[in-house]
């Protein structure tokens, strides 16, 4: 995946904008999908798609721990995704300065 469909799938929505900025924010959280929605003032059912995405890209982790389900943020894929990032946006600025 490109640094650009990176980007666009991690701003596809509000609801991701908010679990970024969760989990960035508080990088070494770790709790249930529920618990996460209450964390950013949605219901389980709003960000359980957006979730969903950040898993399959690898951003967010799931594991269990007793009889939940926890997400977390994986800090080695995080950086690789921010690089990947910034290496499409250098491109981009460059391409606007020629």
């Amino acid at each position: 995946m490109s640094g650009g469909e990176i980007l666009s799938t991690l701003l596809a929505s509000e609801v991701r904008g908010d679990l970024l900025i969760l989990f960035h924010k508080n990088p070494g959280l770790i709790d249930t999908v529920d618990g996460i929605a209450r964390r950013i003032g949605r219901t389980t059912i709003t960000v359980i798609s957006d979730l969903r995405e950040l898993l399959q890209l690898g951003l967010l982790k799931q594991k269990r721990i007793g009889a939940s389900e926890v997400v977390f943020l994986d800090r080695a894929r995080d950086r690789e995704i921010l690089e990947s990032v910034a290496n499409h946006l250098k491109t981009v600025q460059i391409g606007v300065a020629k």
